[in-house]
């Protein structure tokens, strides 16, 4: 039996070595164009008046999205007139989830 070699691995850098210091996230956040909101700690529901006020998305787009999203729950109302009128409202996770995943609308 002859005797085992040791498996070594050079590894060579032409580049600059990093220090701690200089390693950077994998992601960037944009945290300088973010509004922080302030809600009351004891509001729980909020409609999507609010909901549009708060995020700065408008009421259309705001709309769009909750039903595409499945984010937010409908509250149907009874009208004088016999039609139902449905309200929108939404939790304080819907409405961290839309101020940090969409941009407030430009028009």
């Amino acid at each position: 039996m002859g005797t085992r070699r040791r498996r070594t691995s050079e590894y060579r850098t032409n580049g600059p070595r990093c220090s701690p210091r200089q390693r950077r996230a994998p992601f960037k956040l944009r945290i300088e164009d973010k509004a922080m909101i302030k809600v009351k700690s004891s509001q729980k529901i909020f409609t999507d008046a609010e909901t549009a006020t708060l995020t700065g998305i408008c009421l259309e787009h705001l709309h769009n999205v909750a039903r595409t999203r499945h984010i937010g729950f409908i509250v149907r109302a009874a009208a004088a007139a016999g039609k139902q009128a449905d309200q929108w409202l939404f939790t304080l996770s819907d409405l961290m989830v839309l101020a940090t995943l969409y941009r407030r609308c430009q028009h």
